[in-house]
């Protein structure tokens, strides 16, 4: 059974922090809050971490890929093309609850060892996960947790671990209920800005 890790984001506990790091650096699978719902989180050159997480949510469809946490637009610049008017788009909505879908920069497929043209971008608002890519310095692969036996969101961290614990490492808890909204969709990966789900976040 995986670890229930009560922590706290004012200031960010670092020991949690490091314990969190260390755990992805092995190829393990985090919890984490994203703002409106929760992620489950591997180092994205893990295929173990993928794996399990594929394991956990089978529903997504193979040919779709991960999105990519990253901690700021800094980061998001590395992995993803973004023109002016995108970035000055990203640059009001984020921190925020949107993945943003970008053309892909030259070095991501020689961080995830595929040719994928685009990619899914997210920089949520939640000081905890951030904080935690920040010190990672590197993006890290995520996934909403899928919906329980009735449709609807598991929007608590407790709700996380007696779920999903037996399969992942670590569900970082902060206190306190997520609303379970999916992101807002955009996809800048064209000359248009294109909304392709509307969710939590508003342009």
């Amino acid at each position: 059974m995986g670890e229930h890790l009560y922590t706290f984001t004012d200031p960010p506990n670092q020991r949690h922090i490091d314990q969190i790091i260390e755990t992805l650096r092995k190829g393990g699978v985090i919890a984490l809050p994203t703002g409106t719902n929760w992620a489950f989180c591997c180092d994205a050159t893990s295929k173990k971490g993928v794996a399990t997480i594929r394991k956990l949510k089978p529903t997504h469809p193979k040919e779709r890929p991960f999105s990519l946490i990253c901690a700021n637009i800094s980061m998001a610049t590395k992995y993803g093309r973004i023109n002016q008017n995108s970035y000055r788009l990203l640059n009001r909505s984020l921190p925020g609850h949107f993945t943003v879908i970008l053309k892909s920069s030259p070095l991501l497929p020689k961080l995830l060892k595929n040719k994928r043209t685009e990619v899914g971008i997210r920089i949520p608002k939640e000081t905890i996960t951030l904080e935690i890519v920040r010190q990672y310095g590197e993006p890290i692969i995520a996934t909403s947790v899928p919906l329980d036996q009735n449709e609807r969101p598991l929007t608590m961290g407790f709700d996380i671990h007696d779920r999903h614990g037996h399969a992942i490492n670590i569900t970082v808890d902060v206190g306190g209920e997520l609303s379970g909204e999916e992101t807002t969709i955009i996809d800048l990966s064209g000359d248009d800005i294109v909304l392709v789900r509307q969710g939590a976040g508003q342009l």
